[in-house]
């Protein structure tokens, strides 16, 4: 019992340390600053400017940050949109690179966006699968469990397709981004090792969060379509 006890809590800490560290970071460099003049939100709108991006737009959003290869819209959290801090500066400008990568590599992005839709897809059916299998397995237990199965590899889809592409979330990170930022004249020498800090944790957080996903019956029940209150 103690070695399966310790296998899940390993399991645990695992799944749920990258998200941990993620949030850490954002939180460690979410102080508003007098010295930064821009909010992200308009970081954002100057640097799309300054790239000659007209057919990308910024929007805000109650959801996480986030650029959407359809709409082209860089969607900002109305903590980046309006906070002057390091964190609101680096993530706007990691979305704005997200920009200038489907801009320069249409192919890339197209590609990151094909993978987000099928993970998202593999969500879904995997919690209807889930949802099913208990009772699937009660008239015939093999069906149950080859379902049951199938669900578990089609929810781990997320966290697979997040590390596929971790490569462009990396690249977007500080081949654009960083640039971006650097350019802006905003931020000091002594905040350089401060800035790649946040942009390793908006590269790397997707995949974080879609692996703590798997322990966040919150997350599930948002997939299965029931409207939950955001407490954050």
């Amino acid at each position: 019992m103690f070695d399966l006890l310790s296998i899940l809590l390993a399991v645990v800490v695992v799944l749920a340390a990258p998200k941990i560290w993620a949030r850490y970071v954002f939180f460690k460099h979410n102080r508003d600053r007098q010295d930064l003049p821009d909010s992200g939100g308009e970081l954002a709108c100057e640097q799309l400017r300054q790239l000659h991006l007209p057919q990308v737009h910024l929007e805000p959003t109650q959801h996480r940050s986030h650029y959407d290869s359809d709409s082209k819209a860089v969607c900002l959290s109305p903590n980046c949109m309006n906070n002057h801090s390091l964190t609101a500066l680096v993530k706007a400008a990691y979305e704005v690179g997200h920009a200038w990568q489907d801009h320069r590599k249409a192919a890339a992005g197209r590609f990151r966006a094909g993978l987000l839709h099928l993970a998202e897809q593999g969500e879904q059916i995997g919690s209807g699968a889930l949802l099913l299998s208990p009772l699937v397995a009660l008239l015939e237990p093999s069906i149950g469990a080859t379902l049951l199965f199938c669900a578990v590899v089609s929810m781990l889809t997320g966290a697979l397709v997040h590390l596929i592409i971790i490569p462009l979330e990396w690249q977007a990170s500080f081949e654009y981004a960083l640039p971006l930022l650097v350019r802006s004249q905003q931020i000091k020498q002594q905040d350089r090792p401060a800035v790649k800090q946040l942009l390793a944790a908006c590269a790397l957080s997707p995949f974080a969060y879609a692996l703590a996903n798997l322990l966040d019956g919150r997350h599930w029940l948002k997939v299965l379509g029931f409207r939950l209150p955001q407490l954050d």
